[in-house]
């Protein structure tokens, strides 16, 4: 089923990318909303070698993760304290 998802969304990108990069790009993302949504994640979880490498070659994926993450707790204290 994932792979039928990432090869639509590697077409989306221009059909340049295979499904691997696709699914590193998404892996990269996540990791990023969830080290700043999830303030306890990095402290916990010390980052493998493998996502490290992955991170590294898509490095700004997870910089705009760690800013949706920041975002979404943003929103979520507007919306608290509104």
């Amino acid at each position: 089923m994932f792979a039928k998802l990432f090869e639509w969304v590697a077409l989306l990108h221009g059909g340049g990318k295979t499904p691997e990069q696709v699914c590193q790009e998404w892996h990269s993302f996540l990791i990023g909303f969830a080290e700043a949504f999830c303030l306890f994640i990095p402290s916990m979880f010390p980052q493998t070698t493998h996502a490290h490498c992955e991170m590294k070659e898509e490095f700004h994926y997870y910089g705009i993760g760690r800013a949706g993450g920041v975002l979404a707790w943003v929103l979520i204290l507007i919306g608290i304290f509104k």
